[in-house]
Parts: C-alpha cells; sequence; structure tokens
C-alpha cells in the first residue's frame, strides 16, 4: 500500500506527524486491522517516562529493549525506541489515527516531563524500578486497610486491582484523605512517585 503521512498535532514539543505504513487484517479479531505506523521522532528515553502516563496495570514494558506495550482503548499499542508503533484490532486507518493523536499527546506530555526541572527527580525514581512490575498488592500494603466500602468496593484488595487497572481513582479511598493517614500517603509516594500518584487519580498536591 501506499504510505500515508498525517499531520497530527502543530505544535508538539516532540511529535507531530505518524505515517501509516501498513495495514494488515487482524489474526485475533475478524473485521480488524493491524497497523504499523512511524513517528516523526524517534522516541528513546522518553518511552521509559511514558510508563507514567498510564496506569500500571494497562502497561507492559520491557526495560531492556525499552518497548513499551500499552492495553489501552481495547487494543494493544507497541512503542518502540525508533518511533515505530504498531496497533491491533482497528476499525480502519481513520480509527488508527484518532487512537495515535492522544497517544501522541501523551509522549509530548512525558517529554515535557523529562524536560522540566522540576520533576527530573521523580522522573528518575520512577525510571530506577519498573512500575509496570507493580500488583495490587504493593497497593493494598500501602492502604489503610479498613474495608469501609466508602469507595464502593468490598474490600482494599478489591479496590487496589481498580486502582492498578485505572477504572478507580486513588481518591475514592477516604480514609487515605484523613491527616492521621499521612504515612500510607508517603508510602505510596514511595511506591508510585508523584506523576503515578496523578495519574492513577489522586488528587491530595
Amino acid at each position: 500500500m501506499k504510505e500515508l503521512e498525517y499531520d497530527v498535532l502543530e505544535n508538539g514539543s516532540l511529535v507531530n506527524k505518524v505515517t501509516i505504513k501498513n495495514i494488515r487484517p487482524c489474526i485475533a479479531t475478524e473485521g480488524k486491522v493491524r497497523v504499523l505506523m512511524q513517528l516523526d521522532s524517534p522516541l528513546g528515553d522518553v518511552i521509559s517516562s511514558l510508563v507514567t502516563i498510564y496506569p500500571p496495570g494497562k502497561v507492559n514494558y520491557v526495560k531492556k529493549k525499552k518497548i513499551l506495550t500499552l492495553s489501552i482503548y481495547g487494543r494493544l499499542i507497541t512503542l518502540y525506541p525508533s518511533g515505530k508503533i504498531t496497533m491491533n484490532k482497528t476499525l480502519d486507518k481513520e480509527d488508527a489515527i484518532e487512537i495515535i493523536t492522544d497517544v501522541m499527546k501523551a509522549i509530548n506530555q512525558a517529554y515535557d516531563n523529562l524536560e522540566s526541572s522540576a520533576d527530573s527527580k521523580t522522573t528518575e525514581k520512577v525510571k530506577s524500578q519498573d512500575i509496570s512490575q507493580i500488583g495490587p498488592l504493593d497497593i493494598y500494603n500501602c492502604l489503610p486497610q479498613t474495608d469501609c466500602e466508602e469507595c464502593g468496593e468490598k474490600t482494599c484488595m478489591a479496590f487496589s486491582f481498580k486502582v492498578l487497572s485505572g477504572d478507580k481513582p486513588l481518591d475514592k479511598c477516604l480514609p487515605l484523605q484523613e491527616p492521621w493517614n499521612q504515612e500510607q500517603v508517603q508510602c505510596l509516594e514511595k511506591l508510585l512517585g508523584r506523576q503515578m500518584m496523578t495519574t492513577l487519580g489522586w488528587e491530595g498536591y
């Protein structure tokens, strides 16, 4: 097929254009396609920063190769350091461009975070661990563990699963907002970093 280039963003700090290189039938889902795309800039170190933009339950990060796979919008989107992107379970090229536009905005946000001296310490802290390996038990261990059900879940463990997948914001845990539970908030900050706390819906900053 003929390559298709799109000017998606006008003033992106890192990426602005995307080229659709190939479209093929999606083996896993009948009636949908796999799309191969190329961004106009390599992603390099920004991929590790991008990990903090999405809930850990939606992220698979291969640290050695700097390859990030996102499970979002009902599909898998894989980003490579070269700027190559693959996307499955896609309706058509228009659908692909709509989704990749949101991803490109997140890429530029992650790049801005890297460039910002105010965020550099947090970024390095998150990069020093593989945040995609954080599990619900890690979240649970930092919660007040009251099983109060004020968040809408029957247990704090059930809430931890929802937080990790991005299906429920962290600030729904009302006991966590009480001044006597600051130790638990600090536990989460140490585990996640402030950027990921914000990503997971903590509004206490």
